[in-house]
């Protein structure tokens, strides 16, 4: 606590002289309203500048939070990469090893032999004492491979039958009309509804307009 001062006696002076303004007596009784008017502007104006003062240190926040929320998505996505680069080193590593690569000796892979075809006699003759007879012998695949061809031209006539003995079913007039697309519902803007509104407005004008005049 600051030590307490001695306080000097005031000298009392005689008043030199008392004038009156009779100017300045009118501009006070006459100035209240223009006095209250520039305390309203200076609010007004100290109001604006704590307004500006209030958004600057607003955006300064928002900048500062955009920044570190950048810098964390950042580090987060340094961070998963620097995970998934480990992950496909280590599995590279693990194919190394289990990779030794080619020996030496070289393995040979057996062929198997097809077996060969087994050779038919195109005609054989056989004799009897009394009879003589020639008999031609035929390998069946061939036969096979006709049997599987004709299969699908059969399929393929089955299903045609079957759509023919199916009802055709008759043609209705109101099938050639095009289906009538629904319109699609949709609001106006605020901008378009003021342009309704006035064109409605103008269209009541005139048919009250001509109803007065009939």
């Amino acid at each position: 606590m600051a030590p307490f001062t001695k306080k000097r006696k005031l000298v009392d002076r005689p008043v030199e002289e008392l004038k009156f303004d009779s100017s300045a007596r009118d501009e006070y009784l006459t100035g209240f309203s223009k006095r209250k008017a520039a305390r309203k502007e200076a609010a007004k104006e100290a109001a604006i500048k704590r307004d500006k003062e209030e958004k600057v240190r607003e955006r300064k926040q928002l900048r500062e939070q955009r920044k570190e929320d950048l810098e964390s998505h950042v580090a987060a996505v340094n961070d998963e990469l620097r995970k998934q680069n480990a992950i496909l080193n280590g599995e590279e590593d693990e194919d190394e090893d289990a990779f030794s690569g080619f020996d030496d000796t070289t393995t040979t892979t057996p062929v198997t032999k097809e077996p060969e075809e087994e050779l038919l006699p195109d005609d054989a003759e056989y004799i009897d004492e009394d009879k003589y007879t020639t008999v031609t012998v035929e390998a069946m695949g061939d036969e096979d491979d006709e049997e599987v061809d004709k299969e699908p031209e059969k399929a393929k006539y089955a299903a045609k039958a079957e759509t023919d003995k199916k009802p055709q079913r008759k043609k209705r007039p109101w099938d050639d009309k095009e289906k009538v697309k629904k319109k699609k519902f949709r609001y106006e803007s605020k901008a378009e509804r003021a342009v309704t509104r006035q064109k409605q407005k103008s269209q009541n004008k005139k048919f009250a307009k001509a109803r007065r005049e009939a």
